[in-house]
């Protein structure tokens, strides 16, 4: 029989998540909770959350990098540097982030 858990004891998994460093699927493993019931967790609690404006600082680059890794709430995204401005505009439209172009 299934255990479903109140939304106060899935902000506190979702919380020890953010504070341990493990992964999404490594926690929910060792929670002994579903990875695909986790991420639906952590997806609805983002969800929540107006992301609004991102604010990338400008900094000199040297060397060669091939994707901008942009992290945020504990979601990572690696962005190839040869995307093009209507596919990052796509990206950001899915994330419900707001951009000036």
């Amino acid at each position: 029989m299934k255990k479903f858990l109140t939304k106060k004891e899935r902000q506190e998994h979702i919380e020890r998540w953010k504070e341990g460093g493990m992964s999404k699927n490594a926690y929910a493993i060792s929670a002994g909770i579903s990875p695909r019931t986790f991420l639906g967790w952590t997806w609805q609690e983002m969800e929540k959350k107006d992301l609004g404006f991102i604010e990338i600082p400008k900094k000199t680059f040297t060397g060669n990098f091939n994707e901008i890794v942009i992290e945020k709430d504990g979601i990572i995204m690696r962005v190839p540097m040869s995307v093009c401005l209507q596919e990052l505009q796509t990206v950001f439209t899915a994330l419900g982030v707001q951009y000036d172009h």
